[in-house]
């Protein structure tokens, strides 16, 4: 069981335990649940953020997500704010107290039957929808075998749910079912509920034996008729619930959530300066408004008004989820129906609309919320803003059932250890080297891959990234840096774009016509098409979205030569969000409207640096402190025997491999200061080179001799009479086509083995 999930269990089995002490059928507030789990359990929180200081999700968090398994399990009910155990719920806890680990396991399996039976169960409270407003009751037996579901599952979440009609599934002959072992105070609720609904059956029921009259009950024929469709309605609504963050402040500069807002339940937005507007009224319409009553504000200010004020009049509707600020206390609410109305105050006039503010006594705080929201409410500039991609999280902290799967419910991802499959792809022995890389990148997502020329850098990166991702091509970028490489061909920046002018559309068939000239006047027609910039996403943007997105899944940006772009120009403000992953920063663009931008910790940046190109400088200090650095070298294991090992699979001569060690030999005696120039073997890792005649002389003299070169330019070295083939070959005796080899020191007698001279 992984660190995550043994918290977890010991937070759920924690929070389960403060709530079985209490009477049966009382609650708390979360918030107070949270604090008597820290008394259960003192350790807990410590050691969560010791554990995972970087991790997107806190340990309070985590809890409010696992509550949702709970409650689709059906052994807790968040109602009125409060939580509950269900009787279910308190049967699991006695069964599974002794072990937190198999207690969330069961929690985790009921929730898989619900996730995947999800249209069943939803189809189940459909129906006592219908009967809530028929003053009729179903057995929970037929109920569940009408929609294909089993029973004791149903019976438990649609308790926890509290769907409209939950109360009118019942046993056979009408009575509350015993399996749920209620206490009194809950019998109580359940009859007063059955009476409301005009099913209670008073003279076959006692004190603790409550029925609905048999006369009530939907015969189980007309059930199955209307779950095969009559009568059934899906009660989801059209348009899907928005969430919007939105400030506001007095002209002292106090925010009104401690006043105006709190006090009469409302929130507003300051239209002084402007005549009343109509809710139809498009952007466009209220740009020009704007512009002409504010035309001393900038352009941009202007527009940013213009949107909140379409915003507040025409696409915030009731039952969406708003949330404000007040320094670090975050408030959260939903709006009541009812359009925006203008009011005058004394700070002038207001547009305003009611809300239904839930948490105003107990504010959260930013420590409370998943780490992506931290972004646009730890801004305090962000104005009016749509945080609807969060709605999730939202009503999870509001203690709803989410309509989607909340981010922080989903585990985050985990980097998966290396294995003798991958190692063996890479032609190495065994996985070890591989999963000192995958230890280093748990620790810090920056790897860089470092070595001379042919050591396998990027084959190496790539293989790594399909490893971590499992093998998902759209979860990998590759890009190369060169020192004309900039930030806004990495991040992001504004690219040409050309478009049909407004002449070339309107004459577009007189111009086809009349072959580019004007009909009238018999001069050119104008066909260039306008020019306009756009803000586009570099790869490492739309990666960081993509993995902002998918928090279960690993994304991995490899960066091949790294060292051969401006670092600090290429990475510009990221530069600060390489070591502090959990926190965000301005965009230098401004496209993150206020949300601000971090690089997700599921983001992992992988680079390859050639060490043996002079033609720039080393990496920075600031930059090295960002990455680790693994080393690939052709005298130093993985890479040492690599070429040896290869040739050996696929029954190849061993001449490469007794040649190229021979080679390194020389170059390290002539340059013992520079390891940095020996040649690695992936230069002769290609069928070719050994099936054809002349493929390896040709390696030879193409690719290694133009290397050499460069070492020894300006030295007056012969580098043909140096390093030639055949001088190598003589030196070695070996022969053209012969494969002999002599014995490895670390390999079993008779084994093939590196030249003499090759170090560690």
């Amino acid at each position: 069981m992984s660190a995550a999930t043994e918290l977890s269990a010991r937070a759920v089995h924690a929070a389960m335990k403060v709530l079985h002490r209490l009477p049966a059928g009382q609650g708390l507030a979360f918030s107070e649940v949270w604090e008597r789990v820290q008394e259960v359990d003192p350790g807990l929180k410590r050691e969560w953020e010791e554990t995972f200081p970087d991790i997107a999700t806190t340990a309070r968090t985590k809890l409010r997500y696992d509550s949702i398994n709970l409650g689709k399990a059906g052994w807790l009910c968040k109602a009125g704010r409060k939580w509950r155990l269900t009787g279910p719920g308190r049967q699991a806890f006695t069964a599974y107290e002794g072990d937190r680990e198999a207690l969330l396991s069961r929690a985790l399996e009921r929730y898989g039957y619900w996730s995947a039976e999800r249209v069943a169960f939803n189809q189940a409270a459909d129906v006592l929808d219908v009967l809530f407003d028929s003053h009729q009751w179903v057995v929970t037996a037929e109920l569940a075998e009408a929609v294909g579901l089993k029973e004791e599952p149903l019976r438990s979440w649609i308790q926890a749910a509290l769907v409209r009609g939950w109360h009118l599934a019942l046993g056979q002959d009408g009575e509350v079912p015993e399996q749920l072992e209620l206490a009194e105070g809950e019998y109580d609720e359940w009859r007063a509920l059955l009476k409301e609904s005009r099913v209670y059956d008073a003279a076959a029921s006692e004190s603790r034996a409550v029925r609905a009259g048999l006369n009530r009950r939907l015969p189980k024929e007309q059930l199955f008729e209307m779950v095969a469709g009559q009568g059934i309605t899906t009660g989801e609504s059209e348009r899907p619930r928005h969430a919007w963050l939105i400030r506001g402040v007095d002209l002292a500069g106090v925010p009104l959530i401690r006043s105006v807002w709190r006090d009469k339940s409302v929130c507003t937005l300051s239209v002084d300066r402007l005549p009343a507007l109509e809710s139809e009224t498009d952007p466009k319409g209220i740009r020009e408004v704007i512009d002409t009553y504010c035309a001393d504000l900038s352009a941009s200010r202007r527009n940013e008004i213009a949107v909140s004020i379409h915003i507040f009049l025409s696409r915030m509707e009731g039952g969406d989820v708003i949330v404000t600020t007040d320094g670090d206390s975050v408030y959260l609410g939903e709006f009541a129906e009812g359009a925006a109305t203008y009011v005058s105050t004394g700070d002038g006039t207001v547009l305003q609309r009611p809300v239904k503010w839930v948490n105003v006594d107990t504010p959260l705080t930013v420590d409370d919320l998943p780490r992506h929201l931290t972004g646009p409410l730890g801004n305090p500039s962000a104005g009016l803003l749509e945080l609807s991609d969060s709605i999730a999280d939202l009503e999870v902290l509001l203690d709803e059932d989410p309509s989607r799967t909340p981010s922080g419910s989903v585990a985050d991802a985990e980097l998966p250890d290396a294995t003798q499959e991958l190692a063996e792809k890479l032609t190495m022995p065994d996985p070890e080297w591989l999963q000192e890389c995958v230890e280093v990148l748990r620790d810090r997502p920056q790897l860089i891959l470092y070595g001379p020329s042919g050591t396998g850098k990027t084959y190496t990166a790539l293989a790594l990234a399909r490893h971590l991702t499992g093998d998902r091509q759209a979860n990998i970028r590759l890009v190369q840096f060169h020192p004309s490489y900039s930030y806004e061909d990495f991040f992001e920046g504004f690219r040409p774009r050309a478009f049909p002018s407004a002449k070339q559309e309107g004459e577009k068939g007189m111009a086809g016509s009349l072959s580019g000239r004007d009909r009238s006047s018999g001069g050119p027609v104008d066909t260039r098409p306008d020019i306009v910039f756009e803000l586009v996403s570099g790869p490492l943007k739309a990666l960081a979205e993509d993995a902002e997105r998918s928090k279960g899944e690993t994304f991995v940006l490899v960066i091949d030569e790294i060292n051969r772009g401006h670092l600090a120009k290429v990475f510009g403000e990221l530069y600060f969000l390489l070591e502090y992953r959990a926190e965000h920063v301005h965009l230098l663009y401004g496209s993150d409207e206020g949300r601000r931008f971090r690089l997700p910790p599921n983001l992992v940046i992988i680079g390859t640096m050639n060490t043996s190109d002079r033609s720039i400088s080393f990496m920075d200090a600031a930059m090295r402190r960002r990455f680790s650095f693994m080393e690939l070298h052709p005298a130093r294991k993985p890479v040492r025997y690599l070429l040896r090992d290869w040739l050996e699979k696929r029954k190849l001569p061993l001449d490469a491999a007794i040649l190229l060690d021979a080679l390194n030999t020389r170059i390290e005696r002539a340059r013992l200061d520079d390891r940095d120039f020996r040649i690695g073997p992936s230069y002769f890792m290609r069928p070719a080179v050994h099936t054809h005649s002349r493929g390896l002389d040709r390696v030879w003299r193409y690719q290694i001799l133009p290397l050499l070169t460069e070492l020894h330019w300006g030295d007056d070295v012969d580098v043909e009479a140096e390093y030639g083939l055949d001088v190598l070959r003589q030196e070695t005796s070996l022969a053209a086509g012969t494969g002999h080899g002599a014995v490895r020191a670390d390999s079993p007698a008779g084994a093939p083995t590196a030249a003499p001279g090759a170090t560690e």
